[in-house]
């Protein structure tokens, strides 16, 4: 593959790609996609110290330079133009450009990936209320029908005993349609905190 191939490549990517030079960690050069999840110009970050952008925690030990790794994989933190924390997922490896050996690295924005992971344990955590709603009150009424159903030939007729107990366990399925309304109140007062995949679920026809 010639050189100027190479160079479109690095150009289009849509990965980040940063070239540092591992004897002083200075940016030799980034891609358009790296420049643009940093917020700055390319002229603006090449010849500054990778930490200043990448992996700021890391600073003297570098997986590559420092503990002596061929590659790093992992989730690291890039700092954009604005100070904010973007959390990437990064593969850092040594390589040679000509005669200079450098280290490449390249990465993602991982911010819509924790994004879901949030989601998705929000989702699970509301279902878990659910079902803890739910559950525990519809075993104890299952539980109390299977007991009344086998003392049901030795209950006086006109007592009133069997109405009775018939209608503290309406009175507990009552209980558990009011709390399953109430977590769809919770929902359609649009609370913040509820996921929107959880609302559609519940609320569903």
């Amino acid at each position: 593959m010639e050189r100027e191939d190479l160079h479109e490549i690095f150009e289009r990517i849509q990965t980040g790609i940063v070239i540092i030079d591992p004897l002083d960690h200075t940016i030799l050069d980034v891609n358009p996609n790296a420049a643009a999840l940093m917020g700055h110009k390319r002229d603006k970050v090449v010849g500054r110290i990778c930490h200043q952008f990448i992996c700021p925690a890391e600073k003297g030990r570098c997986p590559i330079t420092d503990l002596g790794q061929e590659i790093d994989n992992a989730e690291r933190v890039l700092i954009n133009r604005d100070g904010e924390k973007v959390p990437i997922l990064k593969t850092a490896t040594k390589a040679r450009l000509g005669e200079k050996e450098v280290i490449i690295e390249s990465f993602i924005d991982n911010r819509d990936r924790k994004i879901a992971e949030e989601r998705r344990c929000a989702m699970i955590g509301y279902i878990d209320e659910t079902v803890m709603r739910i559950r525990e009150p519809l075993l104890l009424v299952k539980q109390n029908l299977e007991d009344l159903a086998g003392r049901v030939d030795d209950i006086p007729a006109g007592s009133g005993i069997l109405q009775a107990e018939l209608q503290v366990e309406a009175q507990r399925l009552a209980q558990i349609f009011e709390n399953l309304l109430d977590i769809q109140r919770a929902i359609a007062e649009g609370r913040e905190e509820i996921p929107e995949s959880y609302k559609a679920f519940i609320t569903r026809e």
